[in-house]
């Protein structure tokens, strides 16, 4: 039986809590031990899933397939109104085994609650994604940490392709890079927009 399937059976048997925006979903969810937030707009779907108040497991779908986990949780920015039903931990739990979200600042209400601002009006958050590189080769397991000032407001290892990604507000920010030597190595990214892409090069200048 797919994931999809297992959790539309779930919806059936769960209570009903209402329709609403992302981050209104997010909070009301916070309540219920265990929660299920679900958005359909055609051939698009997404489903977020809450454990103990906190956002765990992400799955989104569309015409070219399904992601899980924090790949999906990255696509959800802009979705509209989620149907939340609210239900068991332990049955949320059996469907966070396959689609966990380990990085859960990849959750859009993340953002908006932990990162301080820093003057400014606040903006939609954005997508920015860094690859890793040595040699002009992909560089998997790199921590990869986004700060501003003092402030180190988002961390994420890189995966196989050398990617880490983050959702930022637009401004200017330090990335800072650690191999797996432990070397250090400080870049600058002044992020404007919805989505970007940067690539470093590791061999770059190294933080003191």
């Amino acid at each position: 039986m797919k994931i999809m399937d297992v959790i539309n059976e779930i919806l059936g048997q769960s209570r009903y809590l209402g329709s609403f925006p992302y981050c209104e979903m997010a909070q009301r969810a916070g309540s219920e031990e265990g929660a299920i937030g679900v958005f359909v707009d055609g051939l698009r779907n997404s489903v977020v899933l809450f454990s103990c108040g906190e956002p765990s497991g992400a799955i989104y779908g569309d015409e070219v397939g399904a992601l899980y986990g924090d790949p999906a949780a990255l696509k959800i920015l802009e979705m509209g109104e989620y149907e939340l039903y609210a239900t068991e931990k332990r049955i949320v739990d059996m469907i966070v085994a396959r689609c966990r979200v380990f990085n859960r600042s990849h959750f859009p209400h993340q953002l908006t609650s932990d990162i301080p601002e820093f003057g400014g009006e606040r903006k939609s958050p954005g997508i920015l994604s860094i690859v890793v590189e040595k040699e002009n080769s992909p560089q998997s397991g790199m921590r990869v940490s986004i700060r501003k000032g003092r402030h180190v407001l988002l961390t994420d290892t890189t995966t196989g392709d050398g990617r880490a990604s983050f959702r930022l507000l637009n401004g200017r920010y330090d990335v800072i890079v650690v191999d797996r030597a432990q070397e250090v190595y400080t870049f600058m990214v002044d992020f404007h927009g919805s989505r970007s892409e940067l690539v470093i090069e590791l061999g770059g200048m190294m933080d003191g």
